[in-house]
């Protein structure tokens, strides 16, 4: 069962890079097991020492073959004095079974050992491969369910940071972002930087002549986009009005708000976007404002240990 990972307004129907150009993978390559396992259990030994790993468990399928991902995280207390309590984190237990799940749950399914080898050079994360904007977009990882799984938001949540920080490598993790290592969507270029439960976070490049968002499906979302511009200049309609924007310009666009951004000038507009929260997670009458009352409420009755 395939279940369809979303980016909002500024996702991306995926073509795969290949020395700054684009181009599908081959799906008939030949691909070794032990040649994946070896790059799989490379994520995994790093990922030991991630402090962002949590418990959980799910599976990596490619091709024919399985894997089955299992993370007990490591985490110990200490109190540098008697007010303050820090932690330290790691190593975690990750083990990796070649095989299915034995229970349900979710996985990643890559889509060719090309897209894996993508990853694992740093030409492309795993984050930026997986956006989509529509369900029959070709993605390079897609997040699929076994049967007899339901991915809940919860589910989803643990999904999204396993994502941003099982696939990526060091600590610090470093992305690198650029027109050469973006994919294409909807009139501009993106690379996903980070993603949450809560919210995504990519960079953006919308080059001369092109506009994002031209498309009445994408002018307006569900939850509120943050625009941060850092370099060059543009025009945006920004619900009934037009307005230039330039470096050292953030854009707060609520909720169903219209906002199509062009680029005239002969020099790329780019920046950073924050897209808060899901818009699939409000499409069955829950309003964002609905989501905050309730996110709100449970901070306010959550308890903080010592």
């Amino acid at each position: 069962m395939s279940y369809r990972l979303k980016f909002l307004t500024m996702a991306l129907a995926l073509v795969l890079m290949v020395s700054g150009s684009v181009a599908r993978a081959h799906s008939s390559e030949e691909v070794s097991e032990a040649e994946i396992t070896k790059i799989v259990q490379s994520f995994a030994e790093d990922y030991t020492n991630d402090p962002m790993a949590i418990d959980g468990t799910f599976g990596i399928h490619l091709n024919d073959y399985w894997w089955t991902i299992t993370v007990k995280r490591a985490q110990e207390s200490y109190a540098p004095n008697k007010s303050l309590t820090f932690h330290r984190f790691g190593p975690h237990d990750v083990d990796v079974r070649n095989g299915m799940p034995e229970k349900p749950t979710w996985y990643f399914r890559i889509e060719s050992l090309h897209v894996l080898n993508l990853i694992a050079s740093g030409q492309v994360n795993a984050g930026t491969a997986a956006m989509q904007s529509f369900g029959s977009d070709q993605v390079g990882v897609e997040i699929e369910t076994m049967d007899g799984f339901e991915m809940d938001a919860g589910a989803e949540a643990d999904m999204y940071l396993a994502l941003s920080h099982f696939w990526t490598k060091g600590r610090p993790e470093i992305t690198i972002f650029g027109r050469d290592e973006s994919l294409s969507t909807h009139g501009a270029s993106a690379v996903s930087l980070h993603t949450m439960k809560g919210y995504r976070i990519a960079w953006f490049s919308i080059g001369p002549d092109e506009t994002a968002n031209d498309d009445p499906l994408l002018e307006e979302g569900q939850v509120p986009n943050l625009f941060i511009v850092t370099s060059g200049r543009g025009r945006a309609i920004l619900a009934d009005q037009e307005v230039e924007i330039e470096a050292g310009m953030s854009i707060f666009i609520p909720q169903y708000t219209k906002h199509v951004i062009s680029n005239p000038y002969d020099q790329p507009l780019e920046g950073i976007l924050v897209l808060y929260g899901d818009n699939s997670d409000f499409a069955f009458g829950t309003s964002y404002q609905d989501y905050l009352e309730d996110l709100n409420a449970f901070h306010g009755d959550y308890p903080f240990r010592r």
